[in-house]
């Protein structure tokens, strides 16, 4: 007799990783390959903050574990980020260091939902919410977005949702189409939410990482009683150290910290000192970004001659997203075709976008700009 599995584990692979296996093998096996395709930055942590941690293990090789709720000393500078940056007063004890955002975006669903309860998401979005949310025994309700509204979701469409929901996951800017959700909509966003007791799960993981000017803005100016999810791994470019942060409302503190304590006991000790010291080199970070628009401008500006005409109105994060739907009917064989011929490698937005995926593709342009304007080349006669 077979042995019992749980269907709540039954969650469709995340094809943006597997593609990224893919892409790290052809590389090992020496393939020329540029990748469009990975969400995380090309360049890693500032070197004053490395030369930090090295000094850290010298003076202290044990590294033992730290509050679950993470070090005060790092959440209390994340506070003084905040009020530095948006004018928002936070106590520290309402901030939480988790284990990568993805913990934190586990940690606010049990905290904030029961089993069956219904959270709405935009489609196209990030895959992991769906499959989280799933794994947690809770119905994801997806908002079907377009380029007219960014790829966001707007107060027009909760009020044509149709049925009761108990949550919403926005994030500004987004995976994969990196649009940004203006002031006025958000406030539109969180009245309408407080108006029907739904509670907001704002994924804030590439605010600073902008090109506009001035970071995205945070939910956190129009309410408290939101769950706010950010990370080390994007605009602080600490991806493999996993480490996050949530803001919660107080009377979610506690909930957070026992559960926090039994599912992850705390998070990791050197991450925690090498994030309070990133902080001080955001002249470096902001370097990498204005890279990152370079990157853009030459996608902007090379793409439609590959036949890439309709991206998407990209102004944060390290995406764009293309709507493909004149070249293919198949994003999937298209971006198989596209790396086998041409040594270049997107992601088909079949993760994102469970309905319309196979007409779409995210781009990333996380990685050297020398690379970004080969790829185009490579496109553009690929294409000829």
């Amino acid at each position: 007799m077979a042995l019992k599995l749980s269907k709540r584990s039954e969650i469709p692979l995340f094809r943006a990783l597997d593609l990224l296996r893919e892409v790290n093998e052809r590389k090992a096996d020496g393939e020329d390959v540029i990748s469009l395709a990975p969400g995380q930055p090309s360049d890693g942590a500032p070197p004053e903050a490395l030369k930090y941690a090295q000094e850290v293990i010298a003076n202290d090789p044990r590294q033992g574990y730290t509050e679950a709720m993470g070090m005060p000393l790092l959440r209390d500078r994340i506070a003084v980020w905040y009020r530095d940056q948006y004018g928002v007063d936070l106590d520290y004890r309402r901030i939480a260091i988790t284990v990568g955002a993805s913990a934190g975006f586990i940690l606010s669903f049990l905290s904030a939902f029961e089993v069956g309860d219904k959270v709405a998401m935009a489609a196209p979005g990030y895959p992991a919410y769906r499959n989280i949310l799933k794994a947690l025994g809770l119905q994801a309700v997806e908002i079907e977005t377009s380029a007219e509204t960014d790829y966001q979701p707007t107060r027009a469409h909760l009020e044509a949702l149709g049925t009761k929901i108990d949550g919403i996951i926005i994030a500004s800017p987004c995976n994969p189409a990196g649009t940004v959700i203006a002031p006025d909509k958000l406030e539109e966003i969180v009245a309408w939410c407080k108006e029907n007791g739904v509670r907001i799960i704002s994924d804030e993981l590439y605010q600073h990482l902008t090109f506009t000017g001035k970071p995205a803005e945070t939910v956190l100016r129009y309410t408290n009683d939101a769950v706010v999810l950010n990370s080390f791994s994007k605009y602080f470019a600490l991806t493999g150290w996993r480490l996050g942060w949530m803001v919660v409302p107080e009377d979610m503190a506690d909930r957070v910290k026992c559960l926090s304590e039994s599912l992850f006991v705390s998070p990791p000790t050197l991450s925690q000192h090498v994030a309070y010291k990133v902080f001080d080199h955001t002249d470096v970070l902001d370097g990498y970004v204005a890279r990152y628009q370079k990157n853009l401008d030459i996608l902007k500006a090379e793409l439609p001659k590959a036949g890439f005409t309709k991206l998407s109105n990209t102004k944060g994060a390290f995406y764009t997203y293309a709507d493909v739907s004149d070249l293919t009917d198949n994003s999937e064989e298209f971006c198989r075709r596209m790396l086998d011929e041409t040594g270049v490698a997107m992601t088909p937005g079949t993760d994102f976008d469970l309905r319309r995926g196979l007409q779409t593709v995210r781009i990333t342009f996380a990685g050297a700009t020398e690379d970004i304007t080969e790829a185009c080349r490579r496109l553009q006669a690929w294409r000829k």
